[in-house]
């Protein structure tokens, strides 16, 4: 089995065992229960109780809780108590949203973290104004008891909302697809689940006749137009949309397992690599001395073909500026607990072009003389600076590609022949792939596992069409072969820590060129890790201090720019408030972890 094969077999095994596993916190604890009660009062005003359950199977600083704030929504009266341990919370303001950050402990003085095996159990109470809408006909709430942000699934959930009248309303329990169960009693909307998972939500909506409003509402968001209709509307689409998914699925289970015939055979035609005489079972250093960026994009990856960067190219010329002494690393103490990450430019001479406009990007987010990621984060949750923050890092993306590897450049390490074919393909397995796929896992669609499996099989094949080195369709030439098994073989390296600890670099310097590459290869962590250990003892040594990348990573700097992609992309598809929400669109929710 060559090369390629066995990155395909490894790429399909991968993907379905990743797609298993659960998202894995700094801190191991778990949610077994929450409770939660609301009470709609007739002023528009509704009070929250929420009653979460936490056990921590290792030792932790604390728990927060993020709750989401649309316009002119607030949370006031916030009452917190703990029980299991000693507490201190306080509120943090982050624009959008209020995050109470609960600090425990295990003594009354306040001064040792809880230990593992610990079960606490956490109380919150607030007003929340501006959350039910009344509209010319009627009142709506719309409120998710358990939100999609939270960092861990829930063992079980039991809610109520308690209404101002007895009369029963006209109730739904979002998504469509949610196992939660919901009745009705004396006023009360009564709702339990069995589990939540990560990820997903519970939504109750339902519609509240004006007459059981008081004369004056001043806690309620005012909308002139008319409603209920609508909203019965979108929620019966919701339930057709349902049907129709189900459907869907059923005819097309077979098609797609026939249609994934169509890449195997461009592949055997085109796709298949040449051999090459190289031999080497580990690079011990980085082959070629070549941007971090042009590797990244040579070594393809997932989403894009070779000749694109990703978002770790951009990462790792950071670091690599930081490497070269033309950024600098500082920080601030936040918290008891956390310190704010900053970078200052020292010099620009002697800088590529690329190297220059990442730079002027950083330096939108400069305060005081140094680029704040907190003031970032700040920034990309406005619509306009995310999205100029992605076209601007689009640019970026061209303009080095442009410089570095225009067609025929490309095309000594690339030939595109099959994966023309096979991009056709490509694009009409995504759009089949997204229709199941959104089925399966985003909607979380309750069909048959057989589709399930056939929807994920063929996403992976979809995309392998559209990805490299690993596509069916095109191939490297003998020269970028040589190059991609050279470079494969030095991540390979540095993934295997007992080799990295059996031949260690001779130098700081070294190990710092490591960190830079190993960004540009996605593997950042396992080096880090190592050098952590290795040189400062972790971080036994106080010398780390004085290296600015070591910094930059330890402080979270690597993780500041996956969440600014991450932000800006959450900020552009955000819906718009003033608007009748959509399905999901309720107020609420949030989430919330432990640190």
């Amino acid at each position: 089995m060559n090369l390629k094969n066995k990155a395909l077999a490894i790429l399909l095994i991968s993907i379905f065992c990743l797609s298993a596993l659960p998202a894995v916190s700094a801190v191991d604890y778990s949610i077994p229960y929450a409770n939660v009660d609301i009470q709609v009062y007739d002023d528009g005003l509704i009070n929250v109780y929420e009653e979460i359950d936490y056990h921590f199977d290792s030792s932790a600083n604390g728990v927060y809780r993020d709750i989401p704030l649309k316009k002119n929504q607030s949370v006031e009266n916030l009452q917190v108590y703990v029980d299991g341990a000693y507490a201190d919370y306080q509120i943090i303001d982050q624009g959008g949203q209020e995050r109470i950050k609960i600090y425990l402990y295990r003594d009354a003085a306040k001064t040792q973290k809880i230990l593992p095996g610990t079960d606490v159990k956490v109380y919150l109470q607030y007003d929340f104004t501006h959350v039910v809408k009344v509209y010319n006909d009627v009142g709506e709430l719309q409120y998710k008891v358990w939100g999609d942000e939270w960092e861990d699934d829930l063992g079980s959930l039991d809610a109520v909302i308690r209404f101002p009248d007895d009369k029963k309303l006209e109730y739904w329990i979002n998504p469509a697809y949610s196992d939660a169960k919901a009745k009705w009693s004396n006023g009360t909307l009564i709702i339990s689940s069995d589990g939540v998972s990560e990820g997903d939500y519970v939504e109750a909506r339902a519609l509240i006749p004006l007459e059981e409003f008081s004369s004056s509402t001043p806690y309620a968001q005012h909308i002139d137009q008319n409603a209920a209709d609508e909203i019965r509307n979108m929620q019966k689409n919701e339930e057709n949309t349902q049907y129709m998914l189900s459907t869907i699925g059923s005819i097309v289970n077979y098609l797609l397992v026939a249609l994934c015939a169509i890449p195997l055979a461009i592949y055997y035609k085109f796709g298949r690599e040449p051999k090459t005489d190289y031999q080497g079972i580990y690079e011990h250093e980085p082959p070629t001395d070549d941007p971090p960026a042009f590797v990244n994009a040579l070594m393809g990856g997932f989403g894009k073909n070779v000749g694109n960067l990703d978002q770790k190219a951009f990462q790792a010329t950071i670091m690599d500026l930081i490497n070269r002494g033309k950024l600098g690393v500082d920080s601030e103490e936040d918290t008891e607990f956390t310190k704010t990450t900053f970078l200052t430019v020292k010099s620009t001479d002697g800088l590529e072009r690329y190297e220059r406009e990442l730079i002027d990007i950083l330096r939108t987010y400069e305060l005081n003389g140094r680029i704040s990621f907190s003031y970032m984060q700040d920034c990309l949750r406005e619509e306009y600076q995310a999205r100029s923050y992605q076209d601007r890092y689009n640019n970026w993306c061209e303009n080095f590609k442009a410089d570095y590897l225009p067609d025929e450049v490309l095309s000594q390490y690339f030939d595109q022949t099959g994966s023309d074919y096979m991009m056709y393909f490509g694009i009409g397995a995504i759009v089949l792939a997204i229709i199941v796929g959104g089925l399966s896992l985003f909607l979380h669609f309750r069909g048959n596992f057989i589709t399930t499996l056939v929807a994920v099989f063929f996403a992976i094949v979809g995309g392998a069409c559209l990805i490299l080195p690993s596509g069916i369709g095109g191939k490297y030439t003998l020269k970028g072969m040589l190059y991609v098994e050279r470079w494969e073989k030095f991540k390979k390296f540095l993934k295997d820590y007992s080799l990295i600890k059996e031949h260690p670099p001779e130098s700081i310097a070294i190990w710092n060129k490591y960190l830079v590459y190993a960004t540009a290869l996605g593997v950042a962590d396992q080096v880090y890790k190592a050098m952590k250990m290795h040189v400062y003892g972790g971080l036994d040594n106080p010398n780390y201090t004085t290296n600015d990348l070591f910094m930059f990573y330890y402080l979270g700097g690597y993780n500041h720019i996956n969440s600014s992609f991450a932000t800006a992309s959450s900020t552009i598809s955000a819906a718009n408030n003033d608007s009748i929400g959509g399905i999901g669109g309720g107020s609420g929710g949030g989430g919330g972890g432990a640190f």
